[in-house]
């Protein structure tokens, strides 16, 4: 395929830089786990970012404060973030839908009605599906933490229970050693 004549080619690049993979690969069952609820060998509060409530109190969130945190980058790559492609897609589908049928029913004189129309269409479905997919996969990632709990009491049941099984036949053969021993009065039999 040709490249991208947008691209200037005399850029260099930093050699300390990794190149990115073209492709997200899928990762296993594992690797989603400790994404989503971190890997358990490391710690969890490794740098505190704790500050003052007094710091905290005498300035609020701004426009702003929370343009600057976004960066280029954030901008350009939303529609990767999550639910965002289902939702968008929902949201154009259904604004081309409502928008066309005002179109198609009101005719030439209600065409600004029929794009406001659209995009309140695009608009409301478009968040309406976010927040539902947001809310699922809330609901999904509690119903791998409890997974999660209930994989690892199974795991120590049954390791109480292997426990268990190896003590009662410790027992068992200690008793039977005794019962064998030549100490034990009832193994002589007078007759």
């Amino acid at each position: 395929m040709a490249d991208d004549t947008r691209e200037s080619k005399d850029t260099i690049q930093d050699p300390s830089q990794t190149p990115t993979p073209k492709h997200d690969f899928p990762k296993s069952q594992v690797g989603k786990l400790w994404d989503a609820f971190g890997n358990p060998e490391e710690q969890v509060n490794k740098f505190s970012t704790t500050t003052s409530p007094e710091k905290d109190s005498k300035r609020d969130a701004a426009v702003s404060d929370a343009m600057k945190s976004m960066s280029l980058k954030d901008v350009t790559s939303f529609y990767k973030a999550p639910c965002a492609r289902d939702s968008l897609l929902l949201g154009i589908g259904a604004g081309f839908g409502i928008g066309g049928i005002r179109g198609v029913l009101g005719g030439l004189r209600s065409m600004w009605t029929a794009c406001n129309w659209a995009v309140g269409a695009f608009a409301l479905t478009s968040l309406a599906a976010h927040e539902f997919c947001q809310r699922r996969r809330i609901q999904e990632l509690d119903g791998m933490k409890q997974a999660v709990e209930m994989m690892k009491e199974l795991k120590l049941k049954k390791q109480r229970e292997k426990e268990q099984k190896v003590e009662e036949a410790a027992r068992r053969a200690e008793e039977e050693r005794r019962r064998k021993s030549w100490t034990n009065l009832s193994n002589y039999k007078f007759w």
